[in-house]
């Protein structure tokens, strides 16, 4: 009877550590997923603020955020896999920070909204 017990011990251990794995890599899909993650359109304009030398901004990448254009953490919670874009204002200005989520040059706007692709696309869409 020993020797069938200390048989199966191994097989159970190496069955429970299978489905271990199985619920590791199934968790870590969920949260970071092997497709590359895509920005929705926002908005179709940007938006002006201004900015305070020195201080640092979380601009939003993923577009889903409620407080266009900054980051209000939806990116986290609707597991979008990407991350808010952080940077410091190096004067004190009002400048147009981009949401269609297109632009060539993060944060800012630099004219894309105005594209057939993004004025065709619908908001809360990719491109």
């Amino acid at each position: 009877v020993s020797g069938v017990g200390a048989m199966l011990r191994p097989a159970a251990r190496g069955a429970w550590n299978l489905n271990q794995r199985r619920d590791i890599s199934s968790w870590l899909a969920r949260w970071f997923p092997k497709t590359p993650a895509k920005s929705v359109v926002a908005l179709k304009t940007p938006i002006k603020v201004e900015l305070v030398a020195g201080k640092t901004y979380r601009w939003c990448v993923c577009g889903h955020s409620k407080k266009q254009p900054f980051c209000d953490g939806s990116h986290f919670f609707q597991r979008t896999g990407l991350s808010p874009l952080k940077f410091k204002a190096q004067e004190t200005r009002t400048v147009a920070l981009c949401t269609c989520k297109a632009t060539q040059k993060p944060p800012y706007c630099d004219g894309t909204h105005r594209s057939e692709r993004v004025q065709k696309a619908e908001v809360g869409s990719p491109l």
